[in-house]
């Protein structure tokens, strides 16, 4: 068990204008974290860069705020509007996806598919109390495999554009499906991801709809009550996605620091849901990550588990050290590997679910080179020559792609929400299966 948490150690080893931007993410402000932010500031910082760590981890607002609660009167008015331009950007692209997602929810439901809106708006209205707060540049919807082809159908109606084969829309349980199926609005840009149990891949155990359906809930958004997963069901799912890109995002350890900290959590069962999904220790470094670098609180039970998992203390020091190198490189084959591979519940597990995505094929893989049909089961066997040529294998360290936000850009700003009279009936019945095969 460490001897001292990550936020201690980090002062030796951390750039500074990350150790800042990281400090002002916090869930809360005691007295020692507005001491230090205070300690940085009067330092020799490169302000530019503080900015774009803020950008590249998705977390511009919580750095704003931070600095506007603990030391507004170290920041010259020339870095505040900085700031303040940055966070205004962010605040109209939220408002523009969160009326697109609002729209979109209305036609789904009038065509009565069973969609799930997550993330986005509505993980900023659960864990952040407004829509604004959490910087996002897609949506995201969930739904039974069996409905992709009607949606698919809605949003083609509703102005967008697929980005995949539309033969893929009628994959069902056998034929290949897509990482996700995503569609972009031609007129303002904006995407819209839809996943099933068959894209979430990173699911160790398919995601059953019909269990979820029970356990959802209903948020108010606009005047809205759109129907959503449970909060213990997002904060399984928030940890499974962070652990699918190794939480080398500032922002994803944010959602989960947050979405435990502003809403009440049934502990046992979170860790049944994980433990059925095969997804206890991924739980638990999520869990360790909000408490040590954000200072999250957790129940003493959950912690002390967290902390005597040597695995979870092991992963936790590589995405430490990942941001203490600067958040610059990506994990080569063999790094990426070993996480996913102790990242797992037990050694069998971990090598079956390391193996199953090291050999399923996604649409890069497909961009590599375009095959026929009939030779399509050869993209098992490109994808890992794709990973080794993209990533390397990781005794060397490779730039990764920019981390920045790549905000929507629409042709017209939305100023005003649509009133959209009173709030519909939020149903959370079960999902019942469709007459359809959908196959």
């Amino acid at each position: 068990m460490p001897s001292r948490s990550v936020t201690e150690q980090m002062g030796a080893a951390m750039r500074p204008e990350l150790e800042l931007v990281l400090r002002c993410a916090r869930t809360q402000f005691d007295s020692a974290t507005t001491d230090r932010v205070r300690v940085l500031l009067r330092t020799d910082l490169n302000w530019p860069e503080v900015v774009e760590y803020a950008i590249r981890h998705r977390v511009t607002t919580m750095l704003y705020e931070g600095l506007a609660a603990m030391a507004a009167d170290l920041i010259s008015p020339s870095r505040q509007q900085l700031l303040r331009e940055k966070v205004q950007v962010s605040a109209k692209n939220s408002l523009i996806l969160l009326r697109e997602m609002l729209r979109l929810y209305q036609l789904f439901e009038a065509a009565q598919i069973p969609v799930i809106p997550y993330k986005g708006p509505v993980l900023a209205s659960l864990a952040y109390r407004s829509f604004a707060r959490r910087e996002y540049s897609d949506l995201d919807f969930a739904l039974p495999q069996q409905y992709i082809p009607e949606a698919t159908a809605v949003l083609l109606a509703a102005g967008f554009s697929a980005g995949f084969d539309l033969r893929e829309a009628h994959a069902g349980q056998h034929a290949f499906a897509p990482g996700q199926y995503s569609f972009t609005l031609d007129k303002q840009c904006i995407p819209v991801e839809l996943h099933t149990e068959r894209t979430l891949r990173y699911f160790p155990v398919p995601l059953d709809f019909q269990d979820l359906s029970r356990r959802m809930i209903c948020v108010e958004i606009a005047g809205h009550s759109l129907r959503t997963f449970s909060v213990e069901d997002t904060l399984v799912m928030l940890c499974v996605h962070g652990a699918k890109h190794f939480w080398d995002r500032l922002a994803w350890i944010v959602d989960v620091a947050e979405l435990i900290t502003v809403q009440p959590v049934d502990w046992a069962l979170s860790t049944q849901i994980a433990a059925e999904a095969k997804s206890t220790r991924v739980l638990l470094l999520g869990l360790y990550l909000a408490h040590d670098l954000l200072g999250a609180s957790l129940p003493q039970p959950v912690l002390d588990r967290a902390q005597q998992d040597s695995a979870v203390r092991w992963l936790a020091e590589k995405v430490r050290a990942q941001f203490e190198r600067n958040a610059d490189t990506s994990p080569g084959v063999v790094p990426r590997a070993v996480f996913r591979l102790r990242s797992r519940d037990g050694i069998g597990q971990g090598m079956r679910h390391t193996l199953r995505l090291a050999m399923s094929p996604t649409e890069s893989d497909r961009q590599m080179m375009s095959l026929p049909r009939a030779l399509a089961p050869l993209y098992i066997l490109m994808r890992p020559l794709r990973l080794l040529r993209e990533y390397g294998l990781g005794f060397r360290q490779r730039l990764k792609p920019t981390l920045a936000s790549s905000d929507p850009k629409p042709q017209k700003v939305v100023e005003d929400l649509p009133t959209g009279g009173p709030a519909p009936e939020c149903a959370v019945d079960p999902v019942e299966p469709s007459k359809k095969d959908g196959s």
